[in-house]
């Protein structure tokens, strides 16, 4: 008897729209437990790799965890020029116990909540224990799901944003204010965000520097999202050479870049996400040691992110 398709789950962008804070909660709950996994040994996550075509690419993140989800699969997205909605990502994930397919998440919505969780979980164990201001440099799609997610893990008292064009630092402020009670205010410069910010989030695509390094406080921590190559970065060189303290969720992938924007002793800094979380590493040292994320994109995370979001709303084969 052949493969039952009526079995199979699929969720798509719409399903979770509607309920973004319940996926993020359990999006947060999926990274945890891959970067424990991470941590023991137990979530097999190599670099990512592409098939080259003439106009764009298709590029692939694999990977397994078998120490509490049992999630099996893999990622994938294109990078043509064009931006329509019949251009999605894809996530399908097995079951790593017996290999059994369980379902499929199409979107780009599941890339965004897992991106966020990961970062939001490094600002969790980064954070100045008494941060109360939130920075956000960047207004877009992966901007709101990333101040969403930090304001899920630490109590912010508010938030300022900052991004180029009037119209789309309004639509963020009117947006998160839809999503939560903490107060949010546009500002009229970068300066002005990250001279206030105790925890500054970098969540542009620009390919040179977004703000001076001379502006962070003492202490502050900086999730960084945008680029790191070296001939086009968002972070400062300086401020990744200052920090105290320099994370990854995948130090693995940003050695697979080979033009990371980082030079080698710096790179050889670079400690895992998963050595915090699991407490092999003692993270923040002194109140204004300034520490900095670098987000790359742990492999192995989204078909955990994917299976829990199925089970969560529903989805997924028996069993």
């Amino acid at each position: 008897m052949g493969f039952d398709k009526t079995r199979l789950r699929v969720l798509d962008d719409r399903d979770l729209e509607g309920a973004l804070v319940r996926a993020l909660e359990v999006a947060l709950v999926a990274v945890r437990e891959a970067l424990f996994a991470h941590a023991e040994g137990r979530l097999l996550a190599p670099p990512r790799f592409a098939l080259e075509a003439e106009r764009g690419r298709l590029v692939f993140t694999a990977g397994a965890e078998t120490r509490s989800s049992q999630a099996l699969g893999f990622r994938v997205y294109e990078t043509y020029p064009e931006r329509t909605p019949d251009h999605a990502q894809l996530v399908a994930v097995w079951d790593a116990r017996d290999g059994r397919l369980l379902g499929l998440v199409v979107g780009d919505r599941l890339g965004a909540l897992r991106t966020a969780a990961l970062n939001a979980v490094a600002l969790e164990r980064l954070a100045p224990p008494d941060a109360r201001v939130l920075g956000v440099l960047g207004t877009g799609f992966q901007a709101r799901h990333h101040t969403l997610a930090a304001l899920l893990v630490r109590p912010f008292e508010q938030v300022r944003v900052y991004s180029r064009s009037p119209e789309n630092r309004a639509a963020f402020v009117r947006w998160l204010a839809s999503h939560t009670q903490t107060p949010v205010e546009a500002t009229s410069s970068a300066e002005a965000t990250v001279r206030a910010a105790d925890v500054l989030l970098e969540v542009t695509s620009a390919r040179t520097p977004v703000f001076d390094p001379a502006w962070l406080k003492p202490g502050a921590h900086v999730n960084t999202v945008g680029p790191k190559l070296r001939n086009a970065h968002a972070l400062p060189l300086e401020a990744a050479l200052a920090a105290g303290l320099l994370v990854s969720d995948s130090p693995a992938q940003l050695e697979a870049y080979g033009d990371h924007f980082l030079p080698p002793e710096a790179r050889r800094r670079v400690v895992p996400l998963s050595a915090l979380v699991a407490k092999q590493h003692p993270g923040r040292r002194r109140a204004d040691e300034r520490t900095v994320f670098l987000s790359a994109g742990l492999a192995g995370t989204e078909p955990v992110v994917a299976r829990r979001l199925l089970d969560a709303f529903g989805g997924g084969v028996d069993g």
